[in-house]
């Protein structure tokens, strides 16, 4: 149930988390209106991604000349009025003593467009900073690194539907300026789970089964053998997404030991284009080289990787 701004649980009273409405709300809205009274936008407080004030906003963000509500342009002395306003409700002003928090938000979303990231994870970031920043005990010294191991705990969250690794996450705020190293990111988040009790989930191969997909069949060079070994694409991709789903399911969390996940799915792949192979009589289409292409994974790792899945893929073949 929701009391006074809280999701709070109605058997024992506990207070689960703070309840977030929309970031903003379309003041007279008229659904089958041409008129540009019908798309003006009022914030009603701090958006989960950015830092803001509450009220209105003049025009759009970088907008500098102006019109009314019928779509009048006002005059030259409005124009003037209306600009040094806009200039007063600057970002300074706004963000006050949260230039730390302004910045990090920022370098998020950045980020987040770099990687394609969806707004919901995106906004789970930002939700799990803000959490963060408002119930530490200590002062945070790098917001910037605190909100990589967001970002981290965010991806692994949503599991395959933010596919994203480590390296990336690291090599991606690099690019934008910051040091930031997949060392420190682990540093920051044993250190956070110290603190809070919060860590980052442990990534499954499984989770990046649908990335490594993508990657493979939107090479033309997969594409073009697997027609060439007379397969129907689609046929193809629905046999290879069960054949990886049933390797890495024999293959428990155990024998696997501390392999990188996203490694492990590509090697499984390969792997599973052999056995779907075998079973329909044809020739396979990956090989090491083209998997490693495909995925920029290094072909011997990939063959590291297989090597120990034979003795399971032989077990899986005799049961098949």
């Amino acid at each position: 149930m929701v009391n006074q701004g809280y999701i709070v649980c109605a058997e024992c009273g506990l207070v689960i988390s703070r309840e977030y409405v929309l970031p903003t709300y379309q003041m007279g809205e008229e659904r089958h209106s041409d008129k540009p009274d019908a798309t003006v936008y009022v914030s009603l407080g701090n958006r989960m991604h950015i830092v803001d004030g509450l009220g209105s906003y003049i025009g759009f963000h970088k907008e500098k000349y102006f019109q009314d509500a019928q779509g009048q342009t006002l005059s030259a002395r409005s124009q003037k009025r209306f600009k040094r306003l806009k200039v007063v409700y600057s970002t300074r002003v706004r963000i006050g003593r949260n230039e730390a928090k302004y910045r990090a938000l920022r370098t998020l979303n950045h980020v987040s467009k770099l990687l394609m990231l969806s707004e919901q994870v995106r906004d789970r970031t930002a939700y799990l900073y803000k959490k963060i920043v408002t119930e530490a005990s200590t002062k945070i010294t790098n917001n910037i690194l605190l909100i990589a191991v967001c970002l981290l705990m965010a991806v692994r969250e949503y599991k395959d539907g933010a596919p994203i690794t480590l390296d990336e996450i690291a090599s991606t705020f690099e690019k934008c300026g910051h040091r930031v190293n997949v060392r420190a990111i682990v540093r920051e988040a044993l250190k956070l789970k110290s603190l809070t009790g919060i860590a980052p989930q442990i990534r499954r191969p499984e989770d990046y089964v649908p990335r490594v997909l993508s990657m493979l069949m939107n090479s033309d060079k997969v594409v073009r053998k697997i027609r060439a070994r007379g397969w129907d694409l689609r046929t193809y991709e629905n046999a290879l997404r069960n054949k990886m789903l049933e390797i890495l399911g024999t293959i428990p969390a155990s024998r696997r030991g501390g392999r990188n996940p996203f490694i492990f799915t590509v090697s499984a792949a390969y792997a599973s284009d052999r056995l779907i192979a075998d079973e329909h009589g044809r020739r396979s289409v990956l090989t090491q080289k083209l998997t490693s292409n495909a995925t920029k994974v290094a072909e011997y790792s990939i063959r590291d990787h297989f090597g120990m899945m034979k003795k399971e893929i032989v077990v899986l073949t005799e049961h098949t």
